[in-house]
């Protein structure tokens, strides 16, 4: 079984309903150690929400927090996993530079779209991927053992 940072975004309701319908299945998947996993939303600087904070986004020491822990949780883990819808409503730079920065340490990253995805992919995140599936393939993906696959969707 493999850990993973789950690079996810949570900052309107598409990003949410993308990273609920993604969650039971990644939970289900019996090559992936969950328990494990660094969920960056479980590992909130002194805990601090929204709700507790209104300020949060623009407060420096939550900033700096959050950027270490998130960068500790990639470092910690075998494999990122980024949940990215790419329509420009929904796209979070934050998930594309994680996604860059595992990249960067040579780990695996799985970028996951969801099912009704049909806009073109960036081409750094379509092709710094080591593998793009689709949310349905979530409970079925072999995370012990994944290999490059050209991402075979068009790119701009």
């Amino acid at each position: 079984m493999k850990t993973a940072y789950l690079a996810e975004s949570w900052f309107n309701p598409a990003q949410l309903a993308l990273l609920a319908a993604a969650t039971p299945k990644l939970q289900a998947n019996i090559s992936l150690d969950w328990e494990n996993s660094f969920r960056p939303q479980e590992h909130a600087y002194r805990d601090w929400t929204l709700e507790s904070h209104p300020d949060l986004l623009a407060n420096t020491e939550w900033q700096l927090g959050t950027f270490a822990s998130d960068v500790a949780g990639i470092n910690a883990s075998d494999i990122v996993i980024a949940l990215y819808d790419p329509t420009p409503l929904n796209s979070d730079p934050g998930v594309l530079w994680e996604l860059g920065y595992a990249y960067g340490l040579h780990k695996p990253v799985v970028l996951v779209l969801p099912d009704d995805n049909t806009t073109d992919l960036n081409l750094m995140p379509a092709i710094g991927a080591t593998v793009v599936i689709h949310v349905a393939d979530l409970t079925n993906f072999n995370f012990a053992q994944i290999h490059h696959q050209v991402y075979d969707g068009a790119v701009y």
